[in-house]
């Protein structure tokens, strides 16, 4: 993973942006973090595929992801879920979301969360785990930037964690508005 200064244009809200940092993985993905408008130190968050377009990450995304990952190696994913939900509980609201505050945080979150110990889930659903922790980091700051009583994160954590997995409560927990 390599933390650049943002260079990814896009047009949101009617704004033309430049993301504040760009965050590389050695897999396919880039996460792009530019300005919010809720509040000052709102995020927008990014991710693009190589070859494909801009996508913005909803939960619905990386519930999947860990419900496939929760299939393969329950143990090792509830280990790693109580990790987030941890940091989801201790996560503060940005300061300042400048490139240098939003570096910090990500680098200071991928020393926190070893991800060396969670590499075997790579294996399973579509996102490793380097990218979900960055992801995950991002959308927890996001939310609590916003609300400093936002529970949907912590919601949708509560749902893979309970002994007897309900795809229903998952979904309406990461907030799918579809019929099933």
């Amino acid at each position: 993973m390599k933390i650049i200064k943002g260079t990814k244009h896009n047009k949101i809200n009617g704004k033309d942006l430049t993301s504040i940092i760009d965050i590389l993985f050695d897999n396919k993905y880039t996460i792009y973090v530019f300005q919010g408008s809720i509040s000052q130190n709102d995020i927008i968050v990014k991710y693009q595929e190589k070859g494909k377009r801009m996508r913005t990450p909803k939960h619905i995304h990386w519930a999947v992801d860990l419900l496939l990952k929760l299939q393969a190696e329950r143990e090792l994913t509830r280990s790693f879920i109580k990790e987030i939900k941890n940091e989801w509980e201790n996560s503060q609201p940005l300061k300042n979301n400048d490139e240098k505050s939003l570096t910090t945080l990500v680098d200071n979150y991928i020393e926190i969360t070893d991800a060396s110990k969670y590499k075997e889930l790579d294996g399973y659903g579509e996102y490793d785990i380097e990218f979900l922790i960055v992801l995950m980091v991002l959308l927890m700051t996001q939310e609590k930037t916003n609300r400093t009583d936002a529970y949907m994160f912590g919601k949708v954590l509560d749902s893979l964690l309970e002994d007897e997995l309900d795809i229903f409560s998952i979904m309406s927990a990461s907030g799918f508005g579809g019929r099933f």
